[in-house]
């Protein structure tokens, strides 16, 4: 009797492995463990390409993690990186297979052009831990963090000989969050520079509501530029209060395309507005002006021909503009001089780019020490502010190369600025509502409460 030869027995064996295709699934699918966009069908479940790269990194390395806290985390688009252990737990709890790797196919390697971006980033990161500034890490847990524990997820690892590991997943989840970030700040600034929009009149109703920038039809009413132009004119109390309450109208909106704010509580996400609430109309003038006169660059020249700073200006669109005095003598100057200084000046210095600040702006908005947070939203809101925390400095470091730890440090000094001329700020509405009780945003957020 005749015996085939063996690869002819393989081949009968197997035809289908020769001709088979990659499963389809419907568009639209969703990633059973984040409920990002599903790419396929991997390893025996629709799952998107993240997910499934770190099922298998995680089982290919034999990688094993801890939980920092009850071991029930949120696992979403989002805040995937948060906790690698509940993810790595969702993965199998949905049905991921560990026995669908393909190991030999599967192995990790390195490539030539990775080793040596690992070999730059150490080099970079021996180098820069010898400044005088500090650590990122030493420097925001003394100004801005808690010290609490990085989550597992942290996304960048101090290593064995204090060497920088990136991880990849990672890296793409900045990209995306950036990207979804400048699609945001793109609607809040056409709004903003039209100024066409009614204010809020319940910041309660207001997030019970659809968010206004997702509607196509009020947008293109309310984003129209303007076309008249007016002179420039100091900007006054009561002035400056109107345009508080038009920037917390946009905040509201804007806080409601946040990811994270889908799983919180209504009473969570008012809280956050409402810790947040005096920074950002003060953040959002000062990124955003356009100044033609620069304190100590730009002069004029006083009948005696002596030559003069022309102090620096924050404006609005509308013209109005705020000016920092030689000598601040009350709370209104103060403030003006404090956020001229401290944050419009220093974010020019540092020439901070968009995509930075609308990072750092969501950095900000992660406040857990926020009244009125629940535990569970307090909870969410440290782990992910952690996670931002250290995306911006990776963020910054792929950016800016050396000058990342100081423009990250200073950034985080700012915070601090921020936070004491909101001071300010509150006590000049204060003293306004006294004699003008208006009920507004700016009474329901910053003055009274909710």
């Amino acid at each position: 009797m005749l015996v085939p030869p063996v690869s002819m027995i393989m081949y009968h064996e197997l035809p289908s492995l020769k001709n088979k295709k990659r499963e389809k699934i419907p568009e639209g699918t969703l990633c059973v463990v984040c409920s990002d966009l599903a790419s396929g069908i991997h390893y025996s479940v629709a799952s998107c390409n993240g997910c499934k790269t770190f099922f298998r990194r995680a089982l290919v390395n034999k990688q094993t993690f801890q939980c920092q806290f009850a071991g029930d985390c949120v696992v979403g688009k989002s805040v995937r990186c948060v906790c690698r252990s509940c993810r790595l737990k969702k993965c199998f709890d949905m049905g991921m297979d560990p026995k669908a790797i393909q190991h030999d196919r599967d192995k990790i390697r390195y490539t030539k052009a990775l080793k040596k971006k690992r070999e730059e980033e150490k080099r970079l990161k021996d180098t820069v831990i010898k400044e005088e500034i500090g650590s990122p890490q030493s420097i925001a847990s003394d100004t801005y963090i808690n010290t609490s524990t990085p989550s597992s997820s942290t996304m960048i690892n101090i290593v064995e000989n204090d060497h920088l590991s990136f991880d990849p997943d990672a890296q793409t989840d900045i990209k995306t969050i950036i990207d979804d970030l400048l699609r945001i700040e793109s609607k809040v600034k056409l709004l903003r520079n039209s100024f066409r929009f009614e204010s809020h009149l319940s910041a309660t109703s207001c997030m019970y509501s659809s968010c206004l920038l997702d509607d196509i039809t009020w947008m293109a009413e309310n984003s129209l530029p303007q076309e008249q132009t007016v002179d420039p004119f100091e900007c006054t109390v009561e002035k400056l209060r109107e345009w508080f309450v038009r920037d917390l109208s946009l905040m509201l909106e804007w806080g409601k395309c946040l990811p994270i704010m889908e799983g919180l509580l209504l009473n969570d996400k008012l809280a956050l507005m409402k810790a947040f609430a005096p920074i950002f109309p003060l953040i959002q003038l000062a990124f955003y002006t356009k100044n033609e006169f620069e304190c100590d660059i730009v002069i004029k020249l006083e009948p005696d021909c002596t030559p003069k700073p022309i102090p620096a200006r924050l404006n609005y669109p509308d013209g109005s503009f705020i000016e920092k005095g030689e000598k601040p003598t009350n709370s209104w100057e103060e403030m003006h001089a404090m956020l001229i200084d401290g944050c419009y000046k220093m974010m020019r210095q540092l020439k901070i780019k968009e995509s930075t600040f609308v990072l750092y702006k969501l950095l900000l908005f992660h406040n857990p020490d926020a009244d009125g947070l629940s535990s569970i939203g307090k909870k969410t809101i440290e782990c992910e502010r952690m996670r931002l925390l250290t995306q911006m400095f990776c963020y910054l470091s792929a950016e800016r190369g050396r000058e990342a730890q100081t423009i990250f440090s200073n950034l985080l000094m700012m915070s601090a600025t921020l936070s004491k001329t909101a001071s300010f700020i509150k006590r000049v509405f204060d003293f306004n509502h006294i004699f003008n009780r208006t009920n507004d945003l700016i009474d329901q957020l910053i003055i009274v409460g909710l």
